[in-house]
């Protein structure tokens, strides 16, 4: 072999180590933005969730309210 050819296999081996690491970046990339993706559609569940338990929670707090007013004056007829 001579001192050119082996110039010539460096290269192509360099050339070659260099696109497999191209490679698996671009596969790392497209993994980190999917999930990326995807927990920015959870952040966006969650928050509808947590708006919607609120509501929940009022709605309930409310009947709770209300019930334990039906309970007084139920209470009061009876009584009577």
């Amino acid at each position: 072999m001579t001192d050119h050819d082996f110039t010539q296999v460096k290269y192509w081996f360099d050339l070659g180590i260099k696109a497999v690491i191209g490679v698996v970046v671009s596969i790392v990339g497209m993994d980190y933005r999917a999930v990326k993706n995807s927990l920015q559609e959870l952040e966006v569940s969650k928050y509808h969730l947590q708006a919607e338990v609120q509501v929940l929670k009022t709605e309930l707090n409310y009947i709770k309210i209300a019930l334990e007013k039906i309970d007084r004056k139920l209470d009061k007829v009876v009584s009577n």
